[in-house]
């Protein structure tokens, strides 16, 4: 009786394994933002030794209507990528003064990346928040 009942549950271990097989499509249409051109912009690069507080609050006012232009698929790439930029110059500063409140920022970063990437306003709407708190908790010291 064990065998047989050892036969049934291979079977049926069998069978849902090989139902789980399928051919998964992606479409990245949905998933993927159309990626931006390497000369699409007329902003100056950013400094790395520009004082802290101007490049947060850059990133802040750029974070302020981030949702609105994922939602109108407008601009949303290129604003991603100055967000990114002024980030890279500001965490240097942060994190040689006070490494520990890098996370907090970088929560803030990861939403909007992850609104612009997924196309989810919401999230950039989330990070622009806890951005906006962030900064105001880091400059009051």
């Amino acid at each position: 009786m064990t065998r047989l009942v050892a036969v049934v549950v291979g079977a049926v271990v069998a069978a849902s394994a090989l139902a789980a097989c399928g051919t998964t499509y992606v479409d990245s249409s949905v998933t993927t933002p159309p990626a931006a051109s390497a000369g699409s912009t007329t902003l100056p690069p950013v400094a790395t030794d520009a004082p802290v507080a101007e490049l947060l609050d850059e990133i802040e006012t750029l974070m302020f209507d981030l949702d609105e232009r994922i939602i109108e698929q407008d601009g949303h790439v290129s604003t991603l990528a100055r967000i990114e930029d002024l980030w890279f110059a500001a965490e240097l500063q942060i994190r040689s003064e006070d490494p520990d409140d890098v996370f907090n920022f970088e929560q803030a970063i990861e939403l909007a990346q992850t609104g612009v990437t997924r196309l989810r306003p919401a999230d950039a709407s989330k990070g622009y928040k806890i951005l906006n708190d962030v900064i105001d908790a880091y400059l009051e010291r």
